[in-house]
């Protein structure tokens, strides 16, 4: 696969984590892109976010909107990582944000339910 498809949809993915970061989806995301990037150290994987989540929840609202671009800036490099490593969860990723997308607050629909779901 080549190399911006990945970076775009690791963009995406990390929008939509940042969005679902204060919903009731951030459980059922979080858990399916985790197993999705990394079946073999999903729960490692998982915490992390976890813990990415709690920072970025604890923000003040007032810096909420810089706080999800920095959270969404170092889960783009995570995920691309991991996407890179394993090109094969470009598919099952595509997905996930496909199926996620409808709950997604709107800004974060827009970029992972677009075109890069129907890639």
């Amino acid at each position: 696969m080549r190399e911006e498809p990945l970076r775009l949809l690791a963009g995406a993915a990390a929008g939509a984590l940042a969005e679902a970061a204060d919903t009731e989806l951030w459980p059922r995301l979080r858990v399916r892109m985790a197993t999705v990037l990394a079946p073999q150290s999903s729960e490692v994987v998982s915490d992390r976010m976890d813990e990415a989540r709690r920072r970025l929840v604890a923000v003040p609202r007032v810096r909420m909107g810089v706080a999800r671009a920095e959270f969404t800036t170092e889960w783009r490099g995570s995920i691309h990582t991991m996407l890179w490593q394993r090109p094969e969860a470009a598919g099952p990723l595509r997905a996930v944000l496909h199926e996620v997308s409808p709950g997604l607050p709107r800004a974060a629909a827009d970029v992972a339910g677009g075109d890069l779901a129907s890639r």
